[in-house]
């Protein structure tokens, strides 16, 4: 496979991977019964509880999505044109790392294995970790004179901060201190996603793109040339 190809499937599977997790987790929120979920009294995470009918798809798309989308993030994370957005590469697999957790250790796992309880942190993982990375990956973007991709993922990762501010004002307002949870995950998954559908355009994957970061670490490799002392022993 050549370096055309690959970056055409990193990009397929950037906008794949987004889609199929959000989907099947919006598809799941029509499917579950009203015990199982509702947007002001559960959790999105009610929908993966074993026993439930959208226990497999729930879990199942966010696995399934979280595997699909690696080799996006591997070439995200080769393209990098500093360290911020390499930085931010790494902490958006992070995040999609906790995704996949939150499927793989879904609600009530113990009774089924293992004895801690691990969903808790691998959605903790997921909610904190993806927008530094969008942060961090928009700094990094910005540095490099791409203003608008910087201000797409700084936005979209204060997008989470709202969503959960929303949240934590609708409790001082209500009686139930979880109600409408549901709702803040949804606007931090959109949030997320969008961003990685951003990343995953034709802008951002295109030849001239990957060529003119070949070009740029030429350059670098030259400047260092040039800067090494020159030997101006003669010999004799």
């Amino acid at each position: 496979m050549n370096a055309t190809d690959s970056r055409r499937l990193a990009r397929r599977c950037g906008i794949v991977a987004p889609l199929l997790a959000l989907g099947a987790v919006f598809l799941a929120t029509l499917l579950a019964a009203p015990e199982t979920f509702t947007w002001r009294e559960r959790a999105l995470s009610d929908m993966g509880r074993y026993g439930t009918r959208t226990f497999w798809l729930f879990n199942g798309g966010l696995v399934v999505a979280g595997l699909v989308g690696v080799p996006f993030w591997v070439h995200l994370l080769a393209a990098g044109r500093n360290r911020l957005e390499r930085l931010g590469a790494v902490l958006l697999a992070v995040a999609v790392f906790g995704m996949v957790g939150v499927g793989v250790f879904f609600l009530g796992h113990t009774a089924f294995y293992l004895e801690r309880e691990l969903h808790f942190p691998a959605a903790l993982t997921l909610f904190v970790v993806a927008p530094i990375a969008q942060w961090t990956y928009g700094t990094g973007a910005i540095l490099e004179g791409d203003a608008g991709l910087g201000l797409v993922s700084l936005w979209t990762g204060n997008a989470h901060l709202l969503g959960w501010a929303g949240w934590l004002l609708s409790r001082r307002a209500g009686g139930d201190p979880w109600a409408w949870f549901a709702v803040s995950e949804a606007v931090a998954a959109i949030a997320f996603g969008s961003w990685i559908l951003v990343l995953a355009g034709p802008t951002q994957f295109d030849d001239g793109r990957a060529g003119n970061r070949e070009r740029d670490a030429a350059g670098r490799s030259e400047a260092a040339t040039d800067a090494k002392p020159v030997d101006r022993t003669e010999t004799r």
